[in-house]
């Protein structure tokens, strides 16, 4: 730690203010380690100390203080003479990693507080600043294995930033264990880079996002009027005021590939469609008609055609631009994301779940994520950082729509590579609680090609999940 503290300096980043809408929200992951040959060196505390602030050396970013700027916008201050220095906490637990493998890893048998922050990040209790990362280490019984816990705010790392850290903190104890340096690495930070990155063309947005994103709401703006502090307090209220509950569901690749066959049949010769596209337009169907069900007073009136269409249903699918714009290999710490939005109305949530209607849906999605181009990239960031477009109407999305689907897929994320001297993750996940009406794609452990869902929403709508006869055929329930 001595290290760190001596060797950053202060310095001011900007953020744009898509970091600052996802500031509200902790990002969290959770992997397990199993001590298969019972090694009493097993994964030794004060060498994951060390790797992991070796590893913070290379990026100061997140010690640093989130700050609302006069402008509406907000920055991340790194102030060497008094850091936001990262919650590392260890400890000891008495749950046995045999009771949590065979368990399927359940959430009931997790040690008690091994995700020591909740979805909406809280000032901590001592400094009342904003942590910008939480890490806690637990060890299981008899040193049987071991749970490690990350939690970075979503402001200042997306998923792919938090296991590139991970990554890099396994190679740097590694190294400490076995005596062999890691190759040296360098990480980049703030909006400015991606606006170097943009093209001076533009391209203009579809016309699902383009009126998504005009969507306005007078409590959405109360809301953002709010002070940092209250406004998250709020929305940790009206999250757990819904009952949430999440499941992590299993999808056999066979299952995902003989649908997509069927689904190709109703689509014109040479379509392609992603496991992405397939699995999205499953979810935007189940997740539409379990909340017609659990609202039965709405059934009538969905599917009088006298009526017309009740409300829309919204799809968020995000998209990762690092690609796009050619900062794959920058190792760039943030937010290079975009949100894809597509809308149907809601009298078709009535319609059986078939390929012929996955088709319908899939078929849009594959056609808005093929449409982001580096010039459409441009577009959506002049938008959402001009005055027109606030942090207030993302808000506004969510309370405008019948049915707001989330759908973030990391399945192609490297979750089974941090070895930090004792082998790699036995399982890797992240905690069922999400936004509300979200689901996150997860890659299983290998060797398997399957998938792992998390979903996540009000307890009356994962119950009509859990009914619905298509995802009940097409998917397994883990925990």
């Amino acid at each position: 730690m001595d290290h760190f503290v001596n060797s950053v300096e202060s310095k001011r980043y900007i953020c744009s203010r898509l970091d600052m809408l996802l500031s509200e929200i902790a990002l969290r992951f959770l992997f397990f380690y199993a001590n298969a040959t019972g090694a009493g060196d097993f994964m030794p505390g004060n060498t994951l100390k060390e790797g992991f602030y070796r590893t913070l050396t290379l990026c100061p970013w997140f010690a640093g203080d989130i700050k609302q700027t006069s402008g509406g916008g907000m920055e991340v201050i790194v102030d060497k003479d008094n850091l936001n220095m990262p919650d590392y906490r260890e400890s000891a637990s008495s749950v046995h990693f045999s009771k949590i493998q065979s368990s399927g890893f359940s959430p009931a048998t997790w040690p008690d507080d091994v995700v020591p922050v909740g979805l909406v990040p809280c000032p901590d209790k001592a400094t009342g600043r904003i942590k910008l990362l939480h890490v806690h280490i637990v060890r299981l019984k008899d040193n049987s294995g071991m749970a490690i816990s990350v939690n970075f705010n979503h402001g200042v790392a997306d998923s792919n930033s938090i296991m590139t850290f991970v990554n890099r903190w396994a190679d740097e104890t590694r190294a400490l264990v076995t005596g062999v340096p890691v190759a040296e690495v360098t990480y980049c930070f703030g909006a400015d880079i991606i606006k170097k990155h943009l093209p001076s063309e533009r391209a203009p947005l579809s016309e699902a996002s383009s009126k998504v994103l005009s969507v306005k709401s007078r409590v959405a703006d109360f809301i953002m009027w709010l002070s940092p502090n209250k406004r998250r307090r709020l929305m940790s209220y009206l999250v757990n005021s819904a009952s949430p509950r999440g499941h992590l569901f299993r999808i056999s690749r066979a299952k995902i590939d003989g649908l997509r066959s069927q689904v190709l049949e109703h689509l014109p010769h040479g379509t392609r469609l992603s496991t992405n596209d397939i699995i999205s337009a499953v979810a935007h169907r189940v997740h539409e008609q379990a909340v017609i069900r659990k609202h039965r007073g709405w059934l009538k009136k969905l599917t009088d055609r006298k009526n017309g269409a009740a409300g829309e249903h919204c799809t968020v699918v995000v998209v990762n631009y690092r690609h796009h714009l050619g900062m794959a290999e920058l190792n760039f710490m943030g937010n290079p994301a975009l949100a894809e939005y597509f809308l149907t109305p809601m009298h078709q949530a009535h319609l059986p779940i078939t390929p012929k209607t996955i088709a319908m849906v899939a078929s849009q999605i594959r056609s808005r994520v093929s449409a982001v181009t580096s010039p459409r990239i441009g577009q959506t960031v002049d938008i959402l950082e001009s005055g027109d477009t606030s942090t207030g109407n993302f808000l506004a999305i969510a309370m405008n729509y019948k049915v707001l689907t989330g759908a973030s897929n990391i399945a192609s994320l490297k979750m089974y590579i941090a070895d930090f001297g004792s082998g790699v993750q036995a399982f890797s996940t992240v905690p069922p609680e999400l936004n509300m009406g979200s689901f996150m794609i997860l890659p299983s452990p290998p060797p398997s090609k399957d998938i792992l869902i998390n979903y996540f929403d009000a307890s009356s709508v994962m119950d009509s999940v859990m009914k619905n006869e298509f995802w009940s055929e097409f998917s397994e329930l883990i925990y």
